[in-house]
């Protein structure tokens, strides 16, 4: 956490003026605690191949404003059966100069994004030494005050990236001089104790702020997909568009979560696509097949017309006068045109 905070990775950085420790170690400090706070308490959520693809159909920028109501729970953690998106990164690759070597091999490792937390957040002032909490953007690091308020959320990816490059690849150099290999990470990334997802990125979502267009690969653009997972939850959504099915902890995951100090519910909540927008298994395996697995999921054989979104007012009577509040509704996705009439998909096939 320490060498993200360094790298500029970590969109809410603490501060505090009298540190014990230097400044980046207490952020790090602060910022584990806070994660592991939230994943304790988390509601524990799955969301099927079919629910991530219609996510990442619908996930064009929402059109309301950013709200906490629209969390499912106040603190929560979801896996996706298929990355929500990820990135390219070109890590320097430097290949050996030995005849184990393999020339041509490519510098670019993609990680993809599979799991989120999330949960309401407030800046915590507390303590003899006041801390400041920062959010850090492409605009510079600005103060959060104190009372505002918004969604905390975190991304994760698998661990174990590197494993498709050569063992021997070079990556850096030793402190000694000797070559720091893909092998060598690898090894020692599975020596160390933790789970198969690593904490990647974070984003902070405040309360009333507007979604912008995002660019692909980003974390707005996640930010966009798992907001829109909220809305297709919510029951206002106005179309029942998922299923949801309680996979209960047994008795001895139970007592092993309550000695781990997990407060949260034990069960999994697994989240699907209503039997009436549910696409047919040959569409979703035409999907995976197109689908290159590591990154955004294809959505086009599935969802060949998009859902879109509408802007409903909540309060007609006070439209006029600016004080009615305004919802998005996502609506299923449709053929427009006479019935009977020819169906124009826009592919051309040549007998």
């Amino acid at each position: 956490m320490r060498q993200a905070i360094r790298r500029g990775r970590c969109s809410i950085v603490p501060t505090t003026r009298h540190a014990p420790v230097a400044a980046d170690t207490l952020a790090a400090i602060l910022l584990n605690r806070a994660e592991r706070a939230r994943l304790q308490q988390a509601e524990l959520y799955y969301a099927t191949a079919d629910m991530t693809a219609l996510a990442l159909a619908a996930a064009a920028p929402p059109r309301e404003r950013a709200s906490t109501g629209r969390l499912p729970t106040e603190h929560g953690f979801i896996v996706f059966a298929e990355p929500i998106g990820g990135y390219v990164e070109d890590i320097g690759l430097a290949l050996a100069d030995t005849p184990a070597a393999r020339p041509g091999v490519d510098a670019k490792v993609t990680t993809p994004i599979v799991a989120a937390s999330w949960t309401a957040w407030t800046p915590d002032a507390t303590g003899k030494e006041p801390v400041t909490w920062g959010h850090s953007t492409r605009d510079g690091y600005t103060a959060i005050p104190a009372r505002s308020r918004g969604i905390w959320v975190t991304y994760y990816s698998p661990r174990g990236l590197l494993s498709g490059l050569p063992p021997e690849t070079v990556l850096g150099t030793m402190p000694d001089g000797s070559a720091m290999t893909a092998g060598m990470i690898e090894s020692e990334q599975y020596a160390l104790s933790g789970g198969p997802l690593s904490w990647d990125n974070e984003a902070l979502i405040m309360e009333g702020a507007a979604f912008e267009p995002a660019q692909p690969d980003t974390t707005e653009a996640w930010t966009h997909t798992l907001y829109t997972v909220w809305q297709l939850m919510s029951p206002a959504s106005g179309t029942p568009w998922v299923e949801v099915e309680d996979i209960p902890r047994d008795r001895a995951g139970r007592k092993r979560d309550t000695r781990l100090g997990i407060t949260g519910p034990s069960r999994v909540r697994v989240v699907n696509v209503h039997t009436a927008h549910r696409p047919p298994r040959d569409a979703a395996a035409a999907d995976a097949a197109a689908s290159t697995g590591r990154r955004e999921p294809s959505w086009t054989c599935r969802w060949p017309v998009r859902p879109y979104r509408r802007v409903i007012c909540l309060n007609p009577r006070g439209h006029a006068a600016g004080i009615c509040q305004h919802e998005d509704r996502i609506l299923p996705g449709h053929t427009k045109g006479p019935q009977g009439a020819l169906l124009r998909t826009g592919t051309a096939v040549h007998l």
